[in-house]
């Protein structure tokens, strides 16, 4: 209610000036008044915005075109010397102060076009002695660059468009306002514990901590994170590296992680230091200012599939110490129907299988090949009896589901132990800021979105019963496209990663994934994630509609990031940020030698 509700009306009452102002909310002119904190004075005034006839400023966008530096530069910075040299480009966020002093609009540049005075190319070209690229015309040529930009946020709050502003940089403070990371006096406004993503650096070589909301980073108010680009140039998992060590050491709750690797080594030596990190300055500037630790995580504990043709051995290019895992007929029962494909399961192999699985669940079934032995039992003695549907399936569903059966060891070689005790994961080993790394490389894609599918499973069943003494639990996996395709048909994998990503953070299963493409993952796993990372990425991707929202400028700069930064979107940013994050923490895989 505020001071225009309709108020009933009463015989007997007045309601004065004073009570009204009751209703209406308190206005922060403190922080509208002083609008000096939010802007880098010693860098100069940038530019002057304008609204012309063809291209007026609206509330989502203003233009501003940009000063001449020789005229708008200070003699002296704000230490007293000279103030920092620097350029406008794309991404930079710029601060626009309306004349009479009481508010700031803040906007990312999304494009920027040169213009000036001359009629046509044809008639520069003439003017420059018929093509003569040396010749320098008697005339100047009157050149401005104009730059438009995005709304981002102002000081007052209010929804309108920009009038007349001298354009600034902004300060530190101001480009964490910009954001909605701080208030204006520099405290977080966030619900959570604010969680560094890496730092922005803008045209005139401000720096400032880019931080989400652990809130919408891992739940419950949001969560998951997804990164994209190209492989090797992009960053992806040495970023998400940096993120979880980011995260356990600044997080409030209680967090653990499971890493699933499924590419050569990268994720096989995340307990060793990484060498290039101590020998890399600013990463270790950028390590210390965010207040977190270069250690790498020392507490992982790694697991991979039993090797079938030696008794203690695992599956695994790790060679420091590996657990191994490999599971029996009472640890995958629920996990066959998963192992078939989809061609071979319908409804008569699923009639025949929930026979099976009653016979398991009432005992007379221990073991894999006990099963299997129970299987050509029935068959045997059906065919001795000329019975056609023993147990009331048919014969020939009975010979298929035999045969796929038998298969599985083969093929999901190491995982499915025929005989004997399995030994699985220790889920409920799993604790607060403990690292389990799961080696599934070696296997092929059957037997890997088999441990991943399982791993799921078994940590949401874990935390649906509060079964951990975590609140958390993220699971990183690279490779995300293998699990979650956005073509094909549906499975049951990747219709558990869709509900995951939609309700998973109610029960604190939280998903950071990983893929070349953004384009080629289920596009409700990418949209349902409230934190996006995009490195490097290539031209073609770039026309997909996971990228409509960006403008073409910064599509174009997308295509030239370099390695270590990456334009990042979270569910609390009103616009996209380009950062820098350092060198993780950790070794990477290929990187290990032994003795080193």
């Amino acid at each position: 209610m505020n001071a225009n509700t309709a108020v009933p009306p009463a015989s007997d009452t007045i309601i004065s000036s004073s009570a009204l102002d009751l209703l209406s909310e308190p206005v922060q002119r403190d922080s509208i008044g002083n609008t000096d904190q939010f802007l880098h004075l010693g860098y100069g005034v940038i530019g002057r915005t304008v609204s012309t006839k063809n291209e007026p400023n609206t509330s989502s966008t203003f233009r501003f075109w940009t000063a001449d530096r020789s005229k708008t530069r200070p003699a002296q910075g704000g230490d007293g010397g000279p103030p920092p040299e620097g350029s406008l480009e794309i991404g930079n966020i710029v601060a626009a102060r309306s004349d009479d002093g009481t508010d700031v609009t803040f906007g990312t540049i999304t494009e920027m076009r040169s213009y000036s005075d001359v009629d046509s190319f044809i008639a520069d070209y003439l003017s420059h002695n018929f093509g003569d690229a040396r010749t320098e015309i008697p005339t100047e040529v009157a050149e401005v660059v104009v730059v438009t930009c995005t709304v981002m946020r102002n000081v007052s709050g209010k929804t309108r468009p920009l009038g007349r502003s001298h354009a600034f940089f902004p300060s530190a403070l101001g480009i964490q306002f910009a954001f909605g990371i701080v208030d204006a006096s520099g405290k977080s406004v966030y619900s959570g514990a604010p969680i560094p993503l890496g730092v922005f650096q803008n045209g005139d070589g401000t720096v400032a901590p880019v931080d989400v909301d652990e809130d919408f980073l891992i739940g419950p108010e949001g969560a998951h994170l997804n990164v994209s680009g190209i492989s090797g140039l992009a960053s992806k998992t040495s970023a998400t590296e940096f993120i979880l060590k980011s995260l356990l050491t600044h997080t409030r709750k209680r967090v653990a992680v499971v890493m699933v690797n499924v590419k050569s080594k990268d994720l096989l030596y995340v307990d060793q230091p990484n060498p290039q990190l101590s020998a890399h300055e600013w990463s270790l500037n950028a390590y210390k200012a965010l207040g977190i630790p270069v250690d790498p995580f020392t507490t992982a504990r790694f697991f991979a599939p039993a090797d079938p043709h030696d008794p203690k051995g695992h599956q695994s290019q790790r060679v420091l110490p590996t657990e191994r895992f490999t599971w029996d007929l009472s640890q995958i029962t629920n996990s066959i129907p998963t192992l078939f494909e989809r061609t071979d399961w319908d409804d008569k192999m699923e009639g025949l299988w929930l026979r099976i699985r009653e016979e398991i669940e009432h005992g007379g079934l221990h073991t894999y090949a006990r099963m299997l032995a129970w299987l050509h039992q029935q068959i045997d003695q059906a065919l001795q009896n000329n019975n056609q549907w023993p147990l009331g399936h048919h014969i020939g569903t009975w010979h298929k589901m035999r045969a796929r059966l038998q298969r599985f060891p083969q093929s999901f070689s190491g995982l499915i132990q025929t005989a004997g005790q399995g030994q699985d994961i220790p889920w409920t080993e799993l604790n607060t800021g403990d690292v389990f790394v799961i080696d599934i490389e070696m296997l092929n894609d059957a037997g890997k979105r088999l441990v991943f599918g399982r791993a799921i499973s078994k940590i949401a069943k874990l935390l649906s019963g509060q079964q951990i003494p975590v609140d958390t639990v993220i699971v990183f996996v690279d490779e995300l496209n293998k699990f979650a395709p956005s073509r094909g048909e549906s499975s049951p994998l990747k219709d558990r990663l869709v509900n995951i990503t939609a309700r998973g953070r109610s029960i604190g299963l939280v998903l950071f994934g990983a893929e070349q493409f953004a384009s080629s993952v289920e596009r409700d796993v990418v949209e349902n994630s409230s934190t996006y990372l995009f490195g490097r990425t290539q031209t073609n991707e770039l026309r997909s509609p996971n990228y409509a929202a960006l403008s073409d400028e910064i599509k174009t700069k997308l295509t030239t990031l370099a390695q270590g930064q990456l334009l990042a979107n979270h569910a609390k940013f009103p616009q996209p940020i380009f950062l820098r994050f350092p060198f993780p923490p950790c070794l990477p895989g290929d990187k290990f030698t032994r003795g080193k």
